[in-house]
């Protein structure tokens, strides 16, 4: 089909900002133009991608779903202030497609673009729908899905099973594991961080046998406030890490490691099993409907990993589950290939050909062609 105008919303956490990014590289490569709307948080995560092909729209938004009167007034003065800038922009572009991701700054730019009359297809990452989701969903002319037990689903919207999309970047570094004389752990928290795993797992390094400590080498995500204590830990136990609070090449990282330790949520889960790492995965309490818990348990019932409860394990259990893996590199090689089991390579082409279908289906010769 000839070039269209394609927009993309998503909220500002990597779960919904990189499977955005991931199909914006798909329409990329059949010579749509792109644009995603999200918030602050989302633009920053974009601005460490290099080479990223979609356009931006940064617009204001929080949850409104806050404790304090004050903050929920505050909350819909900045959705409201989104949804002004959602609307100057749609009304003045008129998108051929627009396709939601979930999160709070999705909510008004799709809906805006469903009032213009533009087809909406949203993707939801998790195995339970999320709140803004469940409201734009019923609104949606398609729901695609990554997971063919989603819950919370709205009646009368169809839906495609389309797996989690992906950056081809991430299948393309796929390699064995424990092939270098090093043992490669990463320690990953998500792109909101997670202060936990700065304490926890610090002090199982401590636990494990000084012959296998020597041999790891540790890249781990940490706040900012925590990196110098980290640094400090590690050097003296004389292992060798580099602490950052992001790392921008997640593919290279995830590549060269050989166990992961990480939060779950969807997006994690789906580059974990796109590269083909085991992993420890400690779900964040917090989620909404526990979801990170849903996801690590479908890689734990592929046999891809270890799903642990963040509320009950110990720094003793987590070294004693380190030094099994370490000296077991079969194992370890056998909880990669499980992992690739959940891997979608085709899901983000699969979302370009059904939002390209919208735009056929639609027909609408008065939008005009691509400025």
């Amino acid at each position: 089909m000839s070039a269209a105008r394609i927009y993309l919303a998503a909220g500002g956490t990597g779960g919904h900002i990189f499977p955005a990014l991931a199909v914006a590289e798909a329409m990329h490569a059949k010579g749509h133009e792109t644009c995603l709307f999200t918030d602050k948080r989302g633009a920053n995560l974009l601005a460490d991608i290099e080479n990223s092909p979609v356009g931006l729209h940064v617009i204001s938004a929080a949850s409104p779903f806050q404790s304090g009167l004050r903050r929920r007034i505050i909350a819909t003065g900045k959705l409201g202030l989104g949804a002004l800038s959602s609307l100057r922009h749609i009304g003045l572009r008129r998108p051929h497609v627009m396709i939601g991701f979930g999160g709070y700054p999705s909510f008004a730019p799709v809906l805006i673009a469903r009032l213009f009359g533009v087809p909406v297809m949203v993707h939801e990452q998790n195995a339970y729908l999320g709140r803004a989701n469940r409201v734009i969903a019923t609104h949606a002319h398609l729901l695609a899905l990554s997971w063919p037990q989603t819950k919370n689903l709205p009646d009368g919207v169809q839906t495609h099973i389309t797996g989690m999309p992906v950056r081809n970047a991430f299948f393309a570094k796929r390699r064995p594991s424990c092939t270098g004389d090093k043992r490669v752990l990463s320690v990953l928290g998500g792109s909101q961080g997670a202060s936990i795993l700065g304490t926890l797992v610090p002090r199982a390094i401590a636990m494990i046998d000084t012959p296998l400590r020597n041999q790891i080498k540790i890249y781990q995500q940490a706040r900012i406030e925590q990196i110098n204590d980290l640094q400090a830990h590690y050097k003296k136990l004389g292992v060798c890490a580099s602490i950052k609070p992001f790392f921008s090449d997640m593919p290279t990282l995830l590549a060269k490691s050989d166990l992961v330790i990480s939060r779950s949520g969807a997006s994690s889960i789906a580059e974990l099993a796109a590269t083909g790492r085991a992993s420890l995965m400690l779900p964040l309490p917090s989620a909404m409907d526990d979801h990170q818990r849903a996801n690590a348990m479908q890689m734990e019932q592929a046999g891809g990993g270890y799903c642990l409860d963040e509320a009950t394990v110990s720094p003793a259990f987590l070294a004693t589950r380190i030094m099994q893996l370490f000296e077991a590199p079969e194992e370890l090689g056998k909880m990669a290939a499980n992992a690739t089991s959940l891997a979608s390579p085709h899901a983000a082409s699969d979302i370009a050909n059904l939002a390209e279908g919208l735009i056929t289906k639609r027909n609408a010769p008065n939008l005009g062609a691509v400025a």
